[in-house]
């Protein structure tokens, strides 16, 4: 611009150019913008790691409540154990570990025609369930959604999600008071007030 100010045929820069020399012109650019996105982003990604936190409560609190879930349980060890039962080679166990749960579908019958979650699902609806069939009847679980979210998160994301949004906000607050020691007082404004209320917030 400066060489090109006591030619004739100069050409103005275009709009784009225009743009980015006027954001050039601002003091502390980079560091204003990186606290302007920091800010336009936290809540999207705070809110997102609050809504898996939610749905992972209520799945644990359904399925720690339910009677419904204790009543599942129950059928699943009582006919576990009487399989078990006289087998030595299992020893007699009485009990089982959860991760026997999706094994279920693969212990079929003599016949080969049904699966024991089969024939636990179709004792459970006609010994426990007295809406089975019926309008009135309800789905006893956690929605599938939520169950199957709640099976793809780890603590250690969350952990790292939270660890990267605080080492952010430190930066964004080492930033802003950056920008705001080497401004001038005309340059302050509005950037300080709406930093300061984020930050406090």
């Amino acid at each position: 611009m400066k060489s090109s100010q006591d030619k004739d045929d100069a050409k103005p820069l275009d709009k784009p150019e225009q743009f980015l020399f006027q954001l050039s012109q601002i003091p502390n650019f980079s560091q204003r913008l990186f606290c302007i996105l920091f800010q336009s982003s936290f809540h999207e990604c705070i809110t997102s790691v609050l809504r898996k936190i939610v749905i992972l409560q209520r799945v644990c609190k359904t399925l720690q409540n339910s009677e419904v879930v204790l009543q599942i349980l129950g059928l699943v060890l009582a006919f576990g154990n009487f399989m078990n039962g006289g087998n030595r080679s299992r020893g007699q166990a009485d009990g089982f570990t959860l991760d026997i749960l999706p094994k279920l579908k693969d212990v079929k019958s003599s016949d080969n025609s049904t699966s024991l979650l089969s024939y636990i699902v179709a004792y459970y609806l006609k010994h426990f369930d007295e809406d089975a069939g019926r309008e009135t009847c309800l789905y006893p679980l956690p929605e599938p959604q939520d169950l199957f979210q709640a099976s793809q998160m780890k603590f250690e994301d969350f952990e790292r999600d939270l660890c990267k949004l605080k080492k952010d906000l430190n930066a964004c607050l080492a930033e802003t008071e950056k920008v705001c020691k080497l401004s001038s007082e005309e340059n302050l404004q509005p950037f300080k007030d709406k930093m300061a209320a984020f930050l406090t917030q």
